[in-house]
C-alpha cells in the first residue's frame, strides 16, 4: 500500500508504543516519516526496524514539554517539502494515587506532556501545512468516557485534548487542515505495563474491567485506525474524536 507516497508525517512519542507502531504503519504506507521522541537510542531503533523493511524514515529529537522543541522540529521536518501530516502523540501518565500524593512539578509534567504538547503541535505543524494536511492527537478514554478516580491529572488533560481538537478544526479548515482525536481504550503499551507491573494477567484484568472488549487493544490496532484516518473516503468530520478499542472497533465520541 502506497496511499501516503510522496508525503511528510512526522510522529511525536515515537520512540516506543502507539507512536512507534504508527510511525511504521504510516511508512508501509509509503510516508516519509520523521520519528520523534526524547530517547535517541529508541528512536533510531525504530528508524532501523522502518528502513529494514523498506520505507523512508529519521530521527530527530525533541521533548515536546518545550514549546521550542516542537516549534524546531516542525521546522526540520519541513525543511525539504511541507508537513502533510503530524501526529501529537507524546504522553505520559503522571501522579497516579490520592491528591495529597500529587506535586506540582509532577502535575506541571502532566498537563506539560498530555496538554501543552498538543496545542504547541497544532500552532507549528499547522504554520508548515502549506498544502493542506491532516493533525491527529493522542486522548484517551480516560476523562472522556469514563471516570478512573486515580488517574485525576491524567483525565482532566485528555480531555483538554479533546476540546482543543474539536475548537481547533473550525479555525484550521480554512487552511485545508484536519484534526482528529485518538482516544484508545486499554492499550499493550510500556505505560501499562507501569500502571500494571507488566503481568500478562494483571494487563489482562486491568483490560477486562474498562474496555468495553473486555480485551487488552494492540498497539497495531491504533495505528491502523490513526493511519486510516488519513485515507479513508469519505473522510470523518473534522474535529471529530475516536474510540478505539481491540479489533480494532471504532466508536465516535459524543
Amino acid at each position: 500500500m502506497n496511499e501516503l507516497s510522496g508525503r511528510t508525517a512526522v510522529v511525536t512519542g515515537a520512540t516506543s508504543g502507539i507512536g512507534a507502531a504508527i510511525a511504521r504503519r504510516a511508512a508501509a504506507a509509503g510516508a516519509d516519516v520523521v520519528v520523534s521522541g526524547r530517547n535517541a537510542d529508541r528512536g533510531h531503533a525504530v528508524v532501523t526496524s522502518i528502513t529494514d523493511a523498506g520505507g523512508s524514515a529519521r530521527f530527530v529529537v525533541a521533548d515536546v514539554t518545550r514549546d521550542a522543541d516542537v516549534a524546531e522540529l516542525a521546522r526540520v521536518a519541513a525543511s525539504i517539502r511541507p508537513i502533510d501530516f503530524w501526529f501529537s502523540i507524546a504522553g505520559v501518565e503522571g501522579p497516579i494515587g490520592p491528591m495529597e500524593t500529587w506535586s506540582v512539578d509532577a502535575l506541571r509534567e502532566v498537563i506539560d506532556a498530555n496538554l501543552l504538547s498538543v496545542l504547541s503541535g497544532l500552532r507549528h505543524a499547522s504554520s508548515h501545512m502549506s498544502r493542506g494536511g491532516v493533525i491527529v492527537n493522542a486522548a484517551s478514554f480516560v476523562g472522556t468516557v469514563l471516570p478512573v478516580p486515580i488517574a485525576v491529572p491524567y483525565a482532566a488533560a485528555k480531555a483538554g485534548v479533546v476540546a482543543a481538537g474539536r475548537s481547533a478544526a473550525p479555525l484550521l479548515a480554512e487552511q485545508g487542515i484536519d484534526v482528529y482525536t485518538l482516544c484508545p481504550w486499554v492499550v499493550d503499551t510500556p505505560m501499562v505495563d507501569r500502571l500494571t507491573g507488566g503481568g500478562s494477567d494483571e494487563k489482562a484484568g486491568f483490560a477486562a474491567g474498562f474496555a468495553p472488549s473486555g480485551r487488552l487493544t494492540p498497539v497495531e490496532d491504533v495505528a491502523r485506525v490513526a493511519v486510516d484516518l488519513l485515507t479513508e473516503q469519505p473522510r470523518r468530520a473534522s474535529g471529530e474524536a475516536v474510540l478505539v478499542d481491540a479489533g480494532p472497533t471504532v466508536t465516535v465520541l459524543t
